[in-house]
């Protein structure tokens, strides 16, 4: 099956969509969801979910070494476990809740935005964002142990590492937006 749009299409379709919700949202509200999707990124990905878990769990093991001076001998936890979180649907079910979950309290948090660089600067936070949850539900497709897509689509997963650019370029007209704004307001005054 062929979709009639590229990789890097999709890509652009899906950060313009978080350039528009970080502009409508203002940037308060937006850097708020911003933390709650590198929480969810750092926490859900099952490299660096089962990094941290294996370091949580040698912490009594350090608080002893640290205390005692002797090595205790504990058990390794199995860093062979195949369904993290309950598989791929559990990972992106509960990578979902915590973004919603973000994106709830960044509006409860903060009301809406006042004035118009806010609301630019909101631009920023929102791409970021949008380029964490691109690389998490990219990294969530299936591959063979070759590491070639299980999917039947042919459009390759984009990297958002390629497009730093090009949207460091958005964030900068963002800011200098924002500021333009800014300027015109106090000249009202």
């Amino acid at each position: 099956m062929v979709l009639p749009f590229t990789d890097q299409q999709c890509f652009f379709v899906a950060i313009l969509a978080f350039i528009v919700i970080g502009f409508i949202r203002g940037w308060k509200r937006e850097l708020i969801s911003l933390v709650a999707v590198l929480l969810a990124v750092f926490l859900i990905r099952p490299d660096s979910g089962r990094g941290f878990s294996q370091f949580i769990s040698r912490l009594p093991q350090i608080f002893s070494f640290l205390i005692t001076g002797s090595q205790a001998n504990a058990p390794q936890p199995d860093a062979s476990t195949s369904n993290f979180l309950g598989g791929p649907w559990g990972s992106i079910v509960l990578f979902m809740a915590i973004v919603l979950l973000g994106y709830f309290l960044g509006n409860k948090a903060f009301p809406k935005p006042g004035v118009p660089q806010e609301r630019f600067l909101g631009v920023i936070p929102g791409i970021i964002s949008g380029a964490f949850v691109m690389a998490y539900l990219s990294s969530m497709i299936p591959k063979s142990p070759s590491g070639q897509s299980l999917l039947s689509v042919a459009v390759q997963a984009p990297d958002p590492a390629n497009y730093i650019p090009v949207l460091f370029l958005i964030a900068i007209v963002a800011v200098i937006i924002a500021l333009v704004a800014a300027r015109a307001k106090q000249a009202k005054k």
